[in-house]
């Protein structure tokens, strides 16, 4: 189970917006992101157990956004 707030979810879609206009993707709703995000979460939390990476049919732009996300709201104990 993953868990984040919705400030989390917030500056997740505002960073993945930001890297859709500079690679000249078209934005999706809000509520459309949440299940991608949840989603890319989840596969970096597996590949991070695995010490393995995300399948590479994940778009560059999307890894960048979630692992900027990542560097200022995830804390990893382990």
């Amino acid at each position: 189970m993953l868990l984040y707030t919705e400030e989390q979810l917030d500056t997740a879609y505002r960073i993945d917006c930001k890297a859709r206009t500079e690679s000249g993707h078209a934005w999706v709703l809000r509520e459309t992101f949440r299940p991608i995000y949840e989603n890319l979460l989840e596969s970096f939390m597996i590949a991070y157990d695995k010490d393995a990476f995300l399948a590479d049919d994940v778009p560059e732009y999307l890894l960048n956004s979630v692992n900027d996300l990542l560097k200022i709201t995830l804390t990893i104990d382990p």
